[in-house]
């Protein structure tokens, strides 16, 4: 499989492609990030933006619920207020929203403009630690389709920060 990415800065783009292929992956860049909606099932977004980079548009294949095949956004970005890299009209079009924290996604997450134009409501947020219950929301790895368009948002919360950090120490040291 391949990655692709598209960042603001040419030059820090070419050098991740470099990075990257370093560690053995097929990367390649695209000019526009809405080729990323159109053409990959997995996004991240980790920049400081203030506007939305990726947006909703009659020819993203978010819009498309029946033909889009399944579509996962991890928004890292937007950890303080004003910060948004999905417009909100694309988070709207979601069927799945994850938060690690409901609270802090409507004061300074992802989600806030969309919650402030009335998009979607505090309910239709799920916490990560509930998502984690509810298996009923979980991907399906038995084969069968799963289309849906999920988003989730990480606008940061230090505990789940130590445990991840945790755990990934553990796991490399297990490896050694």
């Amino acid at each position: 499989s391949s990655v692709m990415v598209w960042g603001r800065s040419k030059e820090n783009v070419r050098q991740f492609i470099v990075d990257m292929e370093e560690e053995g992956w097929n990367v390649r860049a695209v000019d526009d990030a809405q080729e990323l909606l159109d053409q990959c099932d997995l996004i991240v977004t980790a920049t400081s933006s203030r506007a939305p980079l990726l947006k909703l548009n009659n020819t993203t294949r978010a819009s498309e619920k029946a033909s889009r095949g399944p579509l996962h956004i991890n928004a890292i970005g937007s950890d303080s207020t004003g910060k948004m890299e999905l417009d909100p009209d694309l988070i709207a079009a979601a069927d799945l929203l994850v938060a690690d924290s409901r609270v802090q996604t409507k004061e300074r997450g992802e989600y806030e403009e969309a919650l402030a134009r009335g998009l979607v409501s505090l309910d239709d947020v799920v916490e990560l630690g509930e998502l984690a219950s509810r298996t009923e929301l979980h991907r399906k790895s038995d084969g069968r389709d799963d289309c849906r368009f999920t988003i989730f948002d990480s606008s940061g919360v230090a505990v789940q920060d130590c445990v991840i950090a945790a755990m990934v120490n553990e796991a490399l040291l297990s490896k050694e």
